[in-house]
């Protein structure tokens, strides 16, 4: 039974199903999921005894019909370590360096055919997103080049490793702020009236990197990097 008290981090660790629940009301659950649910409906028009309601209902109603991330995450949990990171750098850092080239592809392009009529709109969004992509860029070359492999090396860590460790959930704050920052100029990602196919692909697009990261970034704070510093 979930009640107000319990974090989001907590609660998608242990029901997965309630992602897409989150990601309607714009829940931050990965970079801010330390929070009790109480908080996290505190600034808004919702009530949070309504929300507590509608979560357990959720759940309980998905709770035969497992998601693919239902799946995905209580797999994840049960490996080790070491194969915790193999699968984030096989999964996570795929599908999102595929994601991040094709929505760049799509921002330039609409970027010079919407000019006339989204010009100032889309040129901040087309900044922001270059500093995400570059955000996300660099965070994987250093798991995967220095942190990961230091994880791998030290089974016990030690100060220096907890140390990296903490800098990268820190730069996961800061990816989870561009994605704000993106949500809210492009209002949730809603196209323009005027947008064409290529307008509401690109905004498509933006809307799966942002669901993978937010999974992704949930496995790492949630999962890899607690168990990692209680080995």
């Amino acid at each position: 039974m979930i009640t107000k008290e319990h974090t989001l981090a907590q609660i998608v660790k242990e029901y997965p199903q309630t992602i897409p629940y989150f990601n309607d009301l714009h829940f931050d659950y990965c970079c801010g999921g330390g929070i009790p649910l109480a908080e996290a409906v505190k600034d808004t028009d919702l009530n949070v005894d309504t929300v507590v309601k509608e979560v357990n209902a959720f759940i309980a109603e998905h709770e035969n019909k497992p998601a693919l991330e239902v799946d995905s995450i209580d797999r994840f949990k049960q490996q080790s370590v070491a194969a915790m990171l193999t699968e984030l750098e096989a999964t996570h850092h795929v599908t999102e360096r595929r994601l991040m080239a094709a929505v760049e592809e799509g921002l330039n392009k609409i970027l010079l055919v919407h000019y006339p009529h989204h010009g100032e709109a889309l040129t901040r969004l087309h900044h922001t997103y270059a500093a995400l992509k570059a955000e996300l860029e660099e965070h994987f070359a250093k798991e995967e080049k220095l942190v990961f492999p230091l994880m791998r090396e030290h089974t016990h860590p030690d100060a220096a490793t907890l140390a990296y460790v903490q800098r990268l959930e820190e730069e996961h704050a800061g990816a989870g702020d561009l994605i704000k920052d993106i949500q809210q100029m492009t209002d949730q990602l809603t196209p323009p009236a005027d947008a064409c196919p290529t307008f509401k692909q690109t905004y498509r697009l933006l809307g799966e990197l942002f669901d993978d990261v937010f999974v992704h970034i949930f496995k790492e704070n949630a999962i890899v990097f607690p168990e990692y510093a209680e080995q």
